[in-house]
């Protein structure tokens, strides 16, 4: 395989209405755009932008996707989406995948220099449900391709953390399955390169079993936890965060980067 570089985002959490700050953090627009800024001056090249939800934050007309859209388009290399669970799966389907008549789930499989990748919908369609969930047809599918008998590096992304981080107040928004999705997970361990993910806006590293799970900073607001945190936690430091990744033959490196507001 050739060497294949990516920027991995997630939880921009976008209000296209200015009047709308997101409860007390402040608006969220700036720090997306200083991300895209960010990502077009980086002095290496950039195959792609991974985003693994949150793109919009409890949008509430299909009209604001369009309006992401356009905002994403400054950047200069094509990016993935996925859904988070303040995103419409289906409105953001439409918009920002193309998918005239949008799928149960936002799946999807592509390959990028030898890599295949594997983009799982862990968004559910309930308002105000902060806890991910992958339906046993998701699971299906992806073990159909982890069984496989696939030479290729696998990159596997997500929105929800699918692990306990052992942090009491977080625990009832992870993956409701995250260990049935270890469990598929174990029969590419050969080959799985990275688990993706968002969603608890800190860039944190969980490796279970020879699998690494690797989170993001959001481009918003970042929170902060440790062992047996009892309460959230905003880490006073709103930077935007993004993670860089390269894939090589035989290694896997991810920077963990800031961009200064």
């Amino acid at each position: 395989m050739q060497a294949l570089t990516f920027v991995h985002i997630s939880d921009s959490h976008v209000m296209t209405d200015p009047d709308r700050t997101g409860m007390q953090y402040g608006p969220s627009l700036p720090g997306t755009e200083a991300l895209i800024r960010e990502i077009n001056g980086l002095p290496c090249q950039i195959d792609f932008v991974l985003h693994t939800g949150d793109v919009l934050h409890d949008p509430e007309r299909e009209e604001e996707y369009q309006q992401a859209l356009e905002l994403y388009r400054r950047l200069s290399v094509p990016v993935h989406f996925l859904p988070g669970n303040h995103d419409r799966s289906d409105w953001l389907q439409r918009a920002l995948l193309g998918r005239e008549a949008p799928a149960a789930h936002a799946d999807r499989e592509f390959e990028a220099g030898g890599v295949q990748f594997l983009l799982l919908d862990s968004s559910v369609p309930v308002v105000g449900e902060h806890q991910g969930q992958l339906e046993p047809e998701q699971l299906a599918w992806l073990e159909q391709r982890c069984a496989a008998d696939d030479p290729r590096p696998l990159v596997v992304a997500l929105h929800h953390n699918p692990l306990s981080l052992l942090v009491p107040w977080f625990e009832h928004i992870v993956l409701r399955n995250g260990e049935a999705l270890h469990e598929v997970l174990l029969l590419a361990r050969n080959r799985l390169r990275c688990v993706f993910c968002g969603h608890i806006h800190e860039s944190s590293l969980t490796l279970r079993d020879g699998i690494p799970y690797q989170s993001v900073r959001s481009s918003w607001l970042q929170m902060q936890t440790w062992f047996g945190q009892e309460h959230l936690y905003m880490e006073p430091l709103r930077w935007p965060g993004y993670n860089l990744v390269t894939l090589t033959e035989r290694d896997t490196f991810v920077r963990h980067c800031r961009v200064r507001m």
